[in-house]
């Protein structure tokens, strides 16, 4: 995107956080946390406008900063610290900690009062470990961040992550993931997401079985 492009991206009700999104970049360096931040600041706005009694000003500058601390955890484990088969959910909680203490002194410089410090922080803490809504603010900030996983970009990283096809991806996102959706929209839009991966999937399957058909009739 051109600057101006970046800037209008970051424009929302409770104002332009392209300043939020600078400070968090350098620190989402790792496991293509900085792609996916923007998936999930895209549709937590999505969601932010569809219940419009959400906090929109605490809910998306939460989004732009929780993932920052995977850069303090150890590379050779990250992988390995999510997803279906963690082995190491201590490194999960962990990366919520750094993320607070690289989101506190970023929301402190740009000006955020206290009592919103103190809010956004409390979403970010907990996202990954704690499972239920904690509130609606909670419930989108989480919703946000899984429904990337759904998206054409989520689908292709997770396979690398994990070195799967398409189909268990799918499987993982449906079996795993969806029962853990929060929100009506955000589970509505996860299981769109869902069903159109797998009629694309099953095109490209019916594409291939025409194509072998013609090859036999032609032999």
């Amino acid at each position: 995107m051109t600057p101006t492009q970046t800037a209008h991206f970051f424009d929302t009700p409770a104002g332009n956080l392209e300043e939020v999104w600078l400070r968090a970049r350098p620190h989402l360096n790792v496991r293509n946390n900085d792609e996916h931040t923007l998936f999930s600041f895209l549709y937590a706005k999505t969601l932010c406008e569809t219940y419009p009694e959400a906090d929109a000003g605490l809910v998306l500058p939460a989004i732009l900063l929780h993932d920052t601390g995977w850069s303090k955890i150890p590379q050779d484990k990250i992988l390995h610290a999510f997803g279906p088969n963690n082995k190491y959910p201590e490194l999960t909680r962990q990366h919520e900690l750094e993320s607070l203490d690289i989101a506190m002194p970023v929301l402190t410089e740009l000006g955020y009062a206290d009592e919103a410090v103190e809010q956004i922080l409390n979403l970010i803490d907990g996202h990954d470990t704690t499972k239920h809504a904690r509130s609606l603010n909670d419930a989108i900030h989480k919703d946000a961040d899984k429904l990337w996983r759904y998206t054409p970009h989520g689908n292709r990283i997770i396979g690398e992550w994990f070195e799967i096809g398409l189909a268990d991806v799918l499987d993982i996102l449906e079996n795993f993931v969806l029962p853990g959706f929060l929100t009506d929209e955000g589970r509505r839009l996860a299981t769109l997401l869902l069903q159109t991966a797998r009629l694309d999937q099953k095109i490209s399957e019916w594409g291939r079985a025409v194509a072998s058909t013609h090859r036999g009739g032609n032999d």
